[in-house]
């Protein structure tokens, strides 16, 4: 449901997270995931330029984290969503929704162990002028960032934020009746933005990043140096943000429920098809490779 596309896209960092919110999102699932091993690297150049030898270990590299993700995941995600389509139903309560959202942060933090494992071994290769240029990349990000979340008046980010969530709900239901619009809107008007500090974070990641990067050690010492920085920062979370965050997947929670406790017969059938095609899809995807 809407709380799933929420926390990947409020996370995601890399094409690879990117990538997979698009799987989760998109009509053509099987043909973007089976692209991933030529749009990750695509990405990664999209943010460095790499000679041969660093553009044949991010290929290598990339199609070993595909390969663990077929095969550890994407069945998880099939059983994560009959057990929501199980669960879609009247006697849906605001603790069961929460323990579905538990098990989807177990997802992502899962990813992001993955993915930061694969930093920790490639960015030590980036000579001197690809670390320039790689941080001059993040640089502009950042300005992205700031100039789309941090920009908006708060009606400006009320309107946005209302669209979002009734589109996001609309993928799973189809159309939403108009109390279930109004629902959407009013729970608009209640989340906190938590942008400022995620930038900030964005920012400290960056520099200490480039901080072990600068040094003269060796590349071993610096996937070391990475990976004792990665453990650190995933446990360190700014409190204030993590309290937004908390009141805001509160708030989708308690939206959901509403929103489903007045589900039409069309969206019912809506749901149960959409989620079946998305069990279908995972599986095969399993199965093909």
């Amino acid at each position: 449901m809407v709380f799933m596309k929420h926390l990947f896209n409020h996370t995601c960092k890399s094409v690879f997270i990117i990538t997979l919110v698009m799987v989760l999102s998109s009509c053509s699932v099987k043909t973007l995931y089976n692209q991933l091993d030529n749009l990750i690297p695509n990405y990664v150049e999209g943010m460095v330029s790499l000679d041969s030898m660093l553009e044949k270990k991010v290929e290598q590299r990339s199609l070993l984290l595909i390969k663990w993700h077929r095969n550890t995941q994407l069945n998880q995600y099939a059983e994560w969503m009959r057990g929501v389509q199980s669960d879609i139903n009247p006697q849906l309560s605001e603790e069961k929704i929460h323990e579905h959202i538990v098990i989807l942060e177990g997802f992502w933090k899962s990813i992001r162990l993955r993915v930061d494992e694969e930093m920790a071994l490639l960015l030590p290769l980036l000579n001197k002028t690809q670390r320039k240029e790689l941080f001059s990349n993040i640089d502009e990000k950042n300005d992205e960032f700031h100039e789309k979340y941090l920009e908006l008046s708060n009606d400006e980010r009320i309107v946005e934020y209302s669209d979002s969530i009734i589109e996001n709900y609309e993928t799973w239901l189809g159309d939403l009746t108009d109390e279930q619009e109004v629902l959407a809107r009013q729970a608009a008007t209640k989340l906190q933005s938590s942008a400022s500090y995620r930038l900030e974070r964005r920012k400290d990641w960056q520099q200490t990043i480039k901080r072990i990067l600068d040094t003269k050690n060796t590349e071993a010492q610096k996937t070391t140096a990475l990976r004792e920085f990665f453990s650190d920062y995933n446990r360190k979370d700014n409190l204030v943000m993590n309290t937004r965050m908390k009141k805001n997947k509160n708030i989708f929670s308690g939206l959901t429920l509403q929103i489903v406790h007045i589900m039409t017969e069309e969206q019912k059938v809506h749901f149960t098809n959409t989620t079946n095609d998305y069990i279908r899809m995972f599986e095969e995807l399993v199965r093909e490779h």
